[in-house]
């Protein structure tokens, strides 16, 4: 007999599963402006369009006042204008620039405002386009929202072909070009790895393409932006160690030891140095030397 054969079904007593409370999404209420971004970095001669919603959630079909303001920050004198368009309707450009319409959104509903905003060639690094979208109800003034996007310019990265072994040579002369000449060029880069290519961080690549023009080897602007990605691991320096394991039998090409054979016994990776101990001591001592005064001359795995 089973220590629970002696009771009924209706003797034993369950206990109830501890029921989680509901919890009610609330949804806000009210007129409320969206936007799928509001700050976006854009390169010259590009654009960016913001898809701003209005949202009518205030329980009445609703007449909304619409504002459109733009505001222009720049640090620089003298500046070219950006353009923001509301499509469909017209285009601003200029400080001071403001559109106004007016929608009628039922109760529930929303209506979605395209503005694009482009950045001109002659924009200069770091100056901001804000645009302000102001939405109120005719009904009641004080049933309002906003929405600041705020555009920015930044550089671009693009790559210059060049003949294949020059690249150093286009990039110094172009490095001098920039010196004397507004170009907007922010950084030069040559990988060695990388042959018949430099890339270069510009604000305005049109003017990059006029300059290397007169450059006999210079072969062009590749068409179109380079990701970073693509070349962040030409940035970050390489150590000297890596690919060097304990173990491995070097020979020492500088130093007082320079020609002298050694095998490695400790790696340093955060100095980029390694330890040696040389074969020709009579005593085995332990010489730290630089990553970059070794040369591998068999794996340990191979010895």
């Amino acid at each position: 007999m089973g220590l629970l054969d002696d009771f009924s079904e209706e003797e034993i007593e369950t206990i109830p599963e501890e029921k989680k409370p509901v919890v009610e999404e609330i949804k806000p209420t009210g007129l409320r402006v969206e936007a799928d971004s509001k700050n976006e970095s854009i390169t010259t001669g590009t654009g960016h369009n913001y898809k701003v919603k209005i949202i009518n959630d205030t329980g009445d079909d609703q007449v909304v006042e619409v504002t459109t303001k733009i505001f222009y920050e720049t640090h620089e004198e003298s500046r070219v204008n950006w353009k923001v368009k509301i499509v469909g309707e017209k285009t601003l450009s200029n400080e001071g620039d403001m559109f106004r319409d007016e929608i009628e959104i039922v109760n529930g509903d929303f209506e979605i405002l395209n503005i694009g905003v482009s950045a001109p060639d002659g924009a200069k690094y770091g100056e901001k386009l804000e645009v302000i979208v102001d939405a109120t109800s005719k009904k009641d003034p004080l049933v309002s929202d906003s929405i600041n996007l705020m555009t920015i310019a930044r550089p671009t990265v693009i790559a210059v072909k060049t003949q294949i072994g020059q690249e150093k040579n286009v990039g110094d002369y172009l490095s001098s070009l920039a010196k004397n000449k507004n170009l907007g060029i922010f950084s030069i880069l040559s990988p060695k790895p990388v042959r018949g290519y430099i890339f270069m961080e510009v604000m305005t690549p049109h003017l990059i393409e006029e300059a290397i023009g007169n450059i006999r080897k210079a072969k062009g602007v590749v068409e179109g932006e380079t990701d970073i990605k693509e070349i962040e691991h030409f940035l970050a320096p390489k150590l000297a160690v890596e690919g060097i394991a304990e173990g491995d039998i070097v020979e020492l090409s500088a130093g007082p030891f320079k020609g002298e054979k050694a095998r490695v016994t400790q790696i340093d990776e955060s100095n980029d140095e390694i330890t040696v101990e040389l074969f020709e001591a009579t005593v085995p001592i332990p010489v730290t030397v630089r990553g970059d005064h070794v040369r591998v001359l068999q794996k340990e795995k191979e010895a």
